[in-house]
């Protein structure tokens, strides 16, 4: 019998399920432009210098909680004008 080995192949889906955070699922998608988080029914892109590979559910999760602190503090523009 072979043995049989278990390896994250992202290529094989469009999304992968990478875990919950906050009782809600994270997928990586593969689109157009290349790969991206969705979390929450919102897109995340992923930077350049943030390998893929090495995505796992704890770095995912500290990258969503940057970018939505950094979204909270991030000036709206007033259109209003």
């Amino acid at each position: 019998m072979e043995d049989l080995q278990v390896t994250p192949e992202i290529t094989e889906s469009k999304n992968k399920n990478l875990g919950k955070y906050n009782k809600k699922s994270i997928y990586l998608n593969h689109g157009k432009y290349g790969y991206f988080l969705n979390y929450n029914k919102v897109n995340y892109k992923i930077p350049e210098w943030l390998l893929v590979e090495k995505l796992d559910l704890e770095l995912t999760s500290k990258y969503l909680e940057y970018k939505t602190k950094y979204n909270e503090k991030k000036p709206k523009s007033d259109e209003s004008d």
